[in-house]
């Protein structure tokens, strides 16, 4: 993550600026976590605000980047060999509001 001189935080992934009303901090976050999930699924998912702000909301609720990614690195483990599995490693389904909760409850 780096900072331009004008304030805007650029993506570990692309590079490219990324701009929302989150704290810093939290941007930051979800743009570690999505390069985690695109680091493990191989996938290229890209630092848009329909990709960020699933893992900000979830953030916000008091997630830690540390549980993101237990719950990234489990669901990997569990569903990258499946076929029918394998389509759901994607930011929609990982930090759907009620799945992230149960993903993380079944983190050992």
């Amino acid at each position: 993550m780096s900072a331009r001189a004008n304030g805007l935080i650029t993506c570990p992934h692309c590079g490219k600026p990324v701009l929302n009303d989150e704290p810093r901090s939290r941007t930051a976050e979800a743009l570690e976590v999505l390069a985690f999930l695109n680091e493990k699924t191989g996938r290229n998912y890209r630092p848009v605000e329909a990709n960020t702000k699933l893992i900000r909301a979830r953030l916000r609720e008091g997630a830690t980047v540390a549980e993101c990614r237990k719950v990234i690195a489990k669901k990997c483990r569990e569903w990258r060999n499946d076929p029918v599995m394998a389509q759901y490693l994607r930011p929609a389904t990982l930090f759907n509001a009620t799945k992230f909760a149960q993903y993380v409850g079944e983190i050992v």
